[in-house]
């Protein structure tokens, strides 16, 4: 391990969240876990460290936010991702990727000093349950306000 993921296994550890961590390709390092959004519906996320020194670069990831399954909709989805990048999502970004899924991204650069890192996590959580109402209300094909 070094000295960044031990950092932040750290504080997941004081924090109780259990995430699953894996060696990838690379050099980097993957941690996934679930966001529960609701008693039923759980929002996948990764965090993935790129090869160390003493400042690493990671990538944040909110998966299946939604599917676009009809892509009659992909016109209004744009136009709602942009709005959302626009005023809503802060530091993160939200994608439609070519499978029809909705993620939602975040790239950043962090030191040993990993706290700014956790609370980039736990803010995306918030964006993610902010915004899903209105992707959902794209989706199905209701008006946006």
């Amino acid at each position: 391990m070094t000295k960044i993921t031990d950092q932040f296994e750290k504080i997941l550890k004081e924090k109780q969240i259990p995430l699953a961590k894996r060696e990838i390709e690379n050099g980097q390092v993957s941690y996934n876990g679930k966001f529960q959004l609701t008693k039923d519906k759980a929002l996948p996320f990764g965090i993935v460290f790129d090869k160390e020194d003493a400042i690493s670069d990671y990538q944040i990831v909110y998966h299946h936010l939604a599917f676009v399954s009809n892509f009659s909709k992909k016109v209004a989805v744009l136009e709602l991702i942009n709005d959302l990048n626009e005023l809503q999502s802060g530091y993160y970004r939200i994608c439609l990727g070519s499978d029809g899924e909705l993620y939602m991204r975040l790239l950043g650069r962090t030191t040993e000093n990993v706290q700014p890192l956790y609370e980039m996590l736990v803010t995306g959580s918030t964006i993610a349950k902010a915004i899903l109402p209105k992707i959902e209300l794209v989706l199905t094909n209701e008006t946006v306000k």
